[in-house]
């Protein structure tokens, strides 16, 4: 009785190619998990921006109102040196 020798399973021989797709498949999918964060990222970096910009405006009006009061109140009120001398 002769034995023949014993051949390797034939799904085997695809096991490389099977786990190299899946380790491609992975890498695209972590990838694309990566870009999508990156672009919410941007998205949000450019909304603090905007926003940064609109409280920029919004304190230099402030600041030029606060200046023009001030100059009101310094004709009302005037204080110094002179203003000392016309109270007594």
């Amino acid at each position: 009785m002769t034995t023949s020798p014993k051949t390797p399973p034939v799904w085997l021989a695809w096991l490389p190619v099977v786990a190299t797709l899946f380790l491609i498949g992975g890498f695209l999918l972590s990838s694309g998990g990566k870009i999508n964060e990156l672009a919410e990222h941007e998205r949000r970096l450019t909304a603090l921006e905007t926003r940064r910009d609109s409280d920029a405006d919004k304190l230099d009006k402030i600041n030029e109102r606060t200046a023009r009061i001030e100059a009101k109140l310094e004709v009302l009120v005037p204080t110094g040196p002179a203003a000392k001398g016309v109270a007594r």
